[in-house]
């Protein structure tokens, strides 16, 4: 906390604060760009380093890390959406740092050309049902720019009524969820409780097929979490976008120092 306070924060949407490092992106014209992206503050290689020893986390990429500031004073909060699919990979990955806080989650109803929804039947996932990391030669489909039709139907699970999803989460709430209405589906909500110090992976129906959210009244105190991104298998080596990605994934490898701000006030 000491290193993310002693860098400038910058204001972003419901009166959240944001430090975002990561490439310039236009989720509707899907372009791509690094920008002035140089990689991460050295004060924080340590959190991408202790990535490696968890095993959902296995050969994860970070392109994009955002520290981002809920403060009650501002009344902060984030409303219910789900990360963009073009360009964002499957991992949603959250450590969350000062204050416990709730993750609210709500299935989405809207429309598959929303956040980009579209695109995730056209590659290939990256985990399978129980959270283990899909193996796969890079001269077959792994990270091709159209996956073949028994990727495509697997990855489309993410997309498909409830009774698809892994056999590991609670069988007694997939058969509650599978007995209701459509109109009773939209109206169940999760809750995922997010102490301090802790991690979040969101992937397969939890990453495309619920929105999530912080509500005001679970930020008491000033909240701080740091958001993690890594790629799409279009923008990995052998896909269509490799070589915009190419060049980004290089410079999230460096990690550089930094003067502190100095507070005046």
């Amino acid at each position: 906390m000491k290193g993310i306070d002693s860098i400038s924060w910058d204001l972003s949407q419901s009166g959240r604060r944001k430090q975002n490092y990561g490439p310039k992106c236009n989720f509707k014209k899907k372009r791509l760009a690094p920008g002035d992206f140089k990689g991460f503050p050295e004060f924080s290689k340590f959190v991408q380093d202790k990535f490696k020893n968890v095993d959902i986390l296995e050969n994860y990429q970070t392109i994009e890390q955002c520290s981002l500031e809920y403060d009650p004073s501002r009344g902060a909060s984030i409303d219910p959406h789900i990360d963009d699919c073009w360009v964002w990979g499957e991992r949603i990955v959250t450590v969350n740092l000062l204050e416990d806080s709730v993750l609210t989650m709500t299935r989405f109803s809207g429309e598959l050309n929303r956040y980009n929804l579209l695109d995730v039947s056209t590659y290939p996932p990256v985990l399978d049902e129980k959270g283990h990391l899909i193996e796969r030669p890079l001269s077959i489909d792994a990270y091709e720019t159209t996956c073949s039709k028994t990727m495509a139907a697997t990855h489309q699970h993410c997309l498909a009524p409830y009774s698809n999803v892994s056999p590991n989460i609670n069988r007694d709430f997939v058969d509650k969820f599978d007995d209701c209405s459509d109109s009773e589906k939209a109206d169940i909500v999760v809750r995922i409780p997010m102490p301090k110090r802790s991690l979040l992976v969101l992937y397969g129906q939890a990453r495309y097929s619920w929105e999530h959210s912080v509500f005001r009244e679970d930020i008491p105190s000033r909240r701080v979490c740091l958001a993690y991104r890594e790629f799409t298998p279009p923008f990995l080596k052998g896909g269509r976008c490799a070589d915009k990605g190419l060049d980004i994934l290089e410079r999230s490898k460096e990690f550089w120092g930094h003067e502190p701000i100095i507070n005046t006030q």
